[in-house]
């Protein structure tokens, strides 16, 4: 759907600029008269402008069967139109209205300004609310046709924050896949649903065992758990998979970060080097060498910091690890996530890792993410306890934290074990 305006010094120019671009099908949503110039209309002279609306590109519905879809497709489309053109009689009954009241009161253009002030809030106000509802009937217009299983399915997607384009997807998919009688069936449409939303998923690959000095790097933004999570992650290797295990932070700007981590390797007893620059990062990293895995903090940095970023690029490029794990909170927003993505990815990560699922309603903007990066999940964390509270992130996992359960009955199931 698309919202323009069009100028012209009559009202008939300004319509027929509208026809030209958008053709006989725009919706007229407002006309009214407009002086540019001065303000208030002093001091220059008045034009007309048009606002209309178009439908670019109008939503495939599913459906059973190709007759059932083109009949159905079109009365939705006609209830559509049908609320657009509701809408847009209300806008025309009101600049006629305005054009009367302007007419018989031309003493407004000799009102005080505060008068004038008054009149320009109010339309604001009213563009404003004409403007949401158009907002309202472009999203309806684009929910398909669907049972009232599937209705409700994509619902509860949008409410655990998936994204509309693909809890339309989904729905749409599990819609064709399904038969008549599997589609009134919650359980079978539970199920579809489920599996979908797992398999969007893609989890780590499984590493080989054996091989000496695998190095494994946290990077993200400040406050997401890193330090806390490589302390998880050194202990079950340690204590779980009877690893030989050392850890390197690199996070020297946080205040306590060091002594934090000191204390933790010192009660764990695994060997930690401090490195201040990218240098003693490759001394640490041969220091090392004959450990079976060495696991790498480093100092957060803002996404809007691009210069912060490139300087720790050059520590993440001297340490050359096998793993780069981005490190985001659960809490996140979904353009929060993009944008830490965009910028994280000069250090070139290859897992995503979420954190703090515990403070989190739902992990639905994680469905873009994976969507977006295609890169692999490989841990999520759920609370504070090292060496607990860590899960690998398999896609099953993540599919009942995003659909029908949500994160925080998923934490207290007793389904957090690995």
């Amino acid at each position: 759907m698309r919202i323009k305006k069009f100028i012209g010094l009559t009202a008939k120019e300004a319509a027929d600029k509208m026809r030209e671009e958008f053709g006989e099908d725009a919706v007229i949503l407002n006309t009214r008269r407009v002086s540019k110039g001065g303000l208030l209309g002093i001091g220059g002279g008045d034009y007309f402008e048009v606002t209309a609306a178009f439908d670019e590109a109008p939503m495939k519905v599913p459906s059973q069967t190709a007759v059932r879809s083109r009949q159905e497709n079109a009365a939705a489309n006609e209830d559509v139109l049908g609320s657009l053109r509701q809408l847009a009689s209300k806008f025309e009954e009101k600049r006629k209205t305005d054009l009367d009241q302007r007419q018989i009161a031309p003493q407004v253009l000799q009102a005080p300004p505060n008068i004038g002030t008054e009149i320009l809030q109010q339309e604001l106000s009213e563009v404003k609310s004409a403007l949401g509802e158009i907002a309202q009937h472009i999203k309806h217009s684009r929910m398909p046709v669907l049972s009232e299983s599937l209705k409700n399915v994509y619902v509860s997607l949008l409410e655990n924050e998936v994204e509309e384009d693909i809890a339309l997807e989904i729905v749409q998919a599990c819609n064709h896949k399904l038969s008549g009688s599997e589609i009134d069936n919650q359980s079978a449409v539970d199920s579809y649903i489920f599996n979908s939303i797992a398999r969007k998923f893609v989890e780590a690959p499984v590493r080989r065992v054996g091989r000496k000095g695998y190095v494994v790097a946290l990077v993200g933004p400040t406050g997401v758990g890193k330090t806390t999570t490589a302390a998880k992650l050194a202990s079950i290797g340690k204590l779980v998979r009877g690893e030989n295990v050392a850890l390197i932070t690199a996070d020297t700007y946080r205040i306590g970060a060091i002594d934090q981590l000191k204390a933790f390797a010192d009660i764990a007893s695994i060997p930690l080097s401090v490195v201040y620059t990218p240098d003693e990062m490759i001394s640490a990293i041969r220091k090392f060498s004959g450990f079976d895995t060495i696991y790498i903090d480093t100092v957060g940095r803002s996404q809007r910091s691009a210069d912060k970023i490139m300087e720790l690029g050059r520590f993440i490029d001297a340490a050359d690890p096998n793993e780069v794990h981005l490190v985001l909170s659960a809490n996140f927003s979904l353009n929060t996530v993009r944008d830490i993505y965009k910028k994280f990815k000069s250090l070139k990560p290859n897992r995503l890792l979420i954190t703090k699922t515990d403070e989190a309603v739902s992990l639905g903007t994680f469905l873009s993410l994976a969507k977006d990066s295609r890169l692999p999940f490989s841990f999520i964390t759920t609370g504070q306890s090292v060496p607990d509270d860590i899960e690998p992130a398999s896609g099953e996992k993540l599919a009942k934290m995003i659909y029908k359960i949500g994160v925080s009955e998923w934490i207290t199931s007793g389904e957090t074990n690995a």
